[in-house]
């Protein structure tokens, strides 16, 4: 495991958690850490993914106990027969090698998006991650075993043919390409255009042609129609707001709460003008230059 998360080895391959990442469109993350521009969150010190370890031969054992399974510790690396950049580490695996069973311990709220018991419907991530594994291990089952708030066991088991293997791979493949050859993932929200285009060039201007142009008309009409009904929302609200007054809540004669309007508790804050007012040398010397921002506004 200290192998996974050292950035030395992490940013010269794509690993499991990486394809989960992925495919939940945060190419742009794994993007600028494999190229050394930001770092990956470390989680040494976040309880729940340290929870997730402890627990994590207990899980295991539950679930081999249930599905009468022989197993043992996966605690190696392995690299892709094909793909010496498609790298991935394991939790366990049957005796026989022929199943590999990963491990996960997350909140109760989750189960929503996994389906019943013994069942293959699993969030897309956790499934690209068990397809990744399976890819370079060379193995067509994974059961995915997953302890929900820390009371309730599931098991997944999930067969994983090479189409489904090759599908990841080549999505895996491009974005290895642009990692190596520096060139920037399109982003698909601006979050992720804000991080891989950070910096602005102040000198440098691009020509949109008519199809360009025509993207811009689009979305001015879209945030005139978004203020419009932004408009109206709060037009409702506030009409509300006058019936209610004073009141904490709005009924309907049976009793079924309709709306709230309660008071928040009083909160302390600090006041930055009043401390730089009272102390303004001791204000100067804890005032740091923080880097500015990019900030996108529609002309024309």
């Amino acid at each position: 495991m200290s192998d996974e998360f050292s950035p030395e080895v992490r940013n010269h391959a794509i690993w499991s958690t990486d394809a989960r990442r992925l495919v939940d469109g945060k190419a742009a993350d794994i993007y600028l850490e494999k190229i050394g521009e930001s770092e990956r969150p470390d989680l040494s010190d976040y309880e729940p993914a340290q929870w997730g370890l402890r627990l994590q031969d207990s899980i295991a054992r539950a679930a081999a106990e249930r599905l009468k399974l022989n197993i043992k510790a996966a605690d190696y690396t392995i690299t892709h027969k094909k793909h010496e950049w498609m790298k991935s580490h394991f939790d366990y695996i049957t005796e026989d090698n022929n199943v590999l069973l990963e491990i996960k311990n997350y909140r109760f709220d989750k189960a929503k998006n996994f389906g019943e018991d013994g069942s293959t419907i699993v969030p897309e991530a956790d499934l690209a991650q068990c397809i990744h594994e399976a890819a370079c291990h060379g193995i067509g089952k994974v059961i995915l075993c997953v302890l929900f708030g820390g009371q309730e066991l599931k098991t997944f088991p999930l067969v994983i043919d090479d189409l489904v293997k090759d599908e990841l791979i080549q999505q895996e493949a491009e974005l290895w390409g642009q990692i190596q050859s520096r060139t920037p993932p399109q982003a698909t929200n601006p979050e992720a255009a804000r991080k891989i285009w950070s910096k602005a060039n102040a000198e440098e201007i691009r020509i949109a042609g008519q199809d360009i142009h025509q993207i811009v008309r689009e979305m001015k009409a879209q945030k005139e129609l978004m203020k419009k009904q932004q408009e109206v929302l709060d037009t409702y609200e506030a009409k509300l707001q006058n019936l209610m007054g004073s009141a904490s809540a709005l009924r309907t004669p049976d009793g079924v709460v309709l709306a709230t309007w309660k008071q928040s508790k009083d909160s302390r804050g600090f006041d930055r003008e009043m401390f730089k007012s009272a102390m303004p040398d001791l204000y100067e010397q804890f005032c740091v230059v923080k880097p500015g921002s990019r900030r996108f506004l529609l002309k024309g």
